[in-house]
């Protein structure tokens, strides 16, 4: 990376970063990176739900479930705080200090509370798991402070590398194990693995150093985690509070065919997540300096670029749920057929939410999204633990659903008061008309094949090439998506 004006004449100890971020080129390779990682994550775990089976397979997601609660705690919101202040340029070095006393004391006054119960958790996962999850705590907490680190530093292309990194230690190791029968274990083992790496490969990257903190550093961490904190358990509740109220009330099988039907989901969700992750420090450094309108430009753009994907997803879900689950990953996966649509739907919601939630947290107003967090999260808990008994795998669907679509209305009503967002109605309706006319098409392509792997992949693949025209026949649309590869190259 070439010196910057910053280096040269700002503040002292002021990290190496860019004035402003090319959203187009960090988001291109970002973008890209994260599809390859969809496609290795996804026929990696298709591998394991094979090699595996449902029970097998449903011991690590409750492994990983129990992870990400776990290092919910063991940040509390500090990730994000820290991301925040390094973004606004006050005193990085210092600021990473705090951050990393206050983590060292939160992993260590959890591991205190973990080892005693270490008999309830084991009977929980199903396995003896206490100390490669104390140490995958850790590693992903440190990890992923990096992350946040090279996202403050306005350098969120890298991270995007070395995410992929993690992803393919994860799977190398993990495929490794499972083929010298190590079981579940295998990914579990393959999950640390990717973690360190992962921690390295930040560690080599970030530019900020840590320089002796103040009291300032540790109350200004404090202020914005004490809200970000809440905002973070919501984000917990929302990703694994359907699976852990799942692993008490049903089977393993119950719990991998679920996660199994989420992680598919979730994958139509990337672009969104690379939004997200692409515009917040450059926000936070446009609300520093009072250019609130480049938000709201930035806002529209990016709801539009984290919908284009969802919404032919959720069209072909709705038509496909049984094949996808029953064709790509087995018939003891097809219990999760409904909840797959449902889940699907979800999609949509979370794609708005993700672009809301950014731009909540870069105004430097995470009390809103706490209190966001409060009512979704309370709600969530309420309907997971009150629809699973009775409906299961749907009422686990049903109620992630609902609490998410009660979020992002919050942070919606809020954002108006303060930034002048306009929905991107116009070029959303044309991507609606396009899968409409891509499930036509899917609808048509399925009556003349037989039930088979290679049909799916052809209704699939025909769809996407209907979707794909349809919306490149839009004059606004064919625009951008020509903007964004000419300012990707730039």
């Amino acid at each position: 990376m070439t010196a910057s004006e910053d280096d040269i004449g700002g503040p002292v100890g002021r990290p190496t970063m860019p004035r402003q971020l090319n959203f187009a080129r960090a988001g291109s390779l970002l973008l890209g990176l994260e599809l390859v990682g969809v496609v290795v994550g996804f026929g990696s775990t298709v591998y394991f739900a094979s090699a595996l089976g449902a029970t097998a397979l449903g011991v690590f997601f409750l492994f990983e479930a129990t992870l990400s609660t776990l290092g919910t705690f063991a940040d509390f919101g500090l990730n994000g705080a820290i991301e925040k202040r390094i973004s606004e340029g006050a005193d990085p070095g210092a600021v990473l200090s705090a951050g990393l006393v206050l983590k060292g004391v939160l992993l260590v006054a959890l591991a205190a509370v973990v080892v005693p119960l270490r008999g309830p958790i084991d009977a929980y996962v199903g396995t003896a798991v206490v100390v490669p999850l104390l140490v995958a705590m850790a590693l992903s907490q440190l990890a992923l402070l990096s992350m946040h680190v090279l996202r403050a530093e306005l350098r969120a292309d890298e991270t995007a590398v070395i995410q992929f990194l993690r992803l393919a230690t994860y799977v190398v190791v993990a495929v490794a194990l499972v083929l010298f029968g190590a079981g579940p274990r295998a990914l579990i083992y393959g999950l640390v693995a990717g973690y360190l790496v992962m921690l390295v490969g930040g560690a080599v990257r970030v530019s900020t150093r840590p320089t002796r903190p103040t009291m300032r550093q540790f109350r200004t961490l404090l202020d914005y985690a004490k809200f970000n904190g809440i905002w973070g358990l919501g984000g917990h509740v929302y990703n694994t509070m359907d699976i852990l109220v799942i692993g008490l009330f049903l089977s393993s099988a119950h719990v991998a065919a679920y996660e199994l039907a989420w992680r598919v989901t979730v994958m139509t969700g990337v672009v969104g997540g690379v939004v997200a992750n692409t515009v917040f420090a450059q926000m936070s450094a446009w609300d520093a300096s009072g250019q609130r309108d480049r938000i709201a430009a930035t806002v529209r753009d990016g709801l539009l670029a984290s919908l284009v994907l969802v919404i032919p997803s959720f069209v072909g879900v709705a038509l496909l749920s049984d094949r996808i689950l029953g064709l790509v990953f087995g018939p003891e996966f097809l219990l999760a057929t409904v909840a797959f649509v449902v889940l699907m739907g979800e999609k949509l919601v979370a794609a708005v939410n993700n672009v809301f939630d950014a731009t909540v947290r870069a105004v430097d107003r995470p009390d809103i999204g706490a209190y966001a967090t409060v009512a979704s999260l309370s709600l969530n808990v309420v309907l997971n633990f009150l629809l699973v008994p009775r409906y299961g795998l749907l009422g686990a669907a049903a109620a992630t659903g609902t609490a998410m679509a009660i979020n992002t209305a919050v942070l919606g009503l809020f954002l108006r008061r303060v930034v002048p967002v306009r929905f991107p109605t116009g070029p959303v309706g044309w991507c609606v008309g396009a899968a409409a006319v891509m499930g036509g098409v899917v609808v048509a392509v399925g009556s003349l094949l037989p039930e088979s792997l290679p049909a799916l992949v052809g209704q699939i693949a025909a769809g996407g090439v209907v979707y794909g025209l349809v919306v490149l026949a839009s004059p606004t649309l064919r625009t951008k998506l020509f903007a964004t590869v000419r300012n990707a190259g730039a």
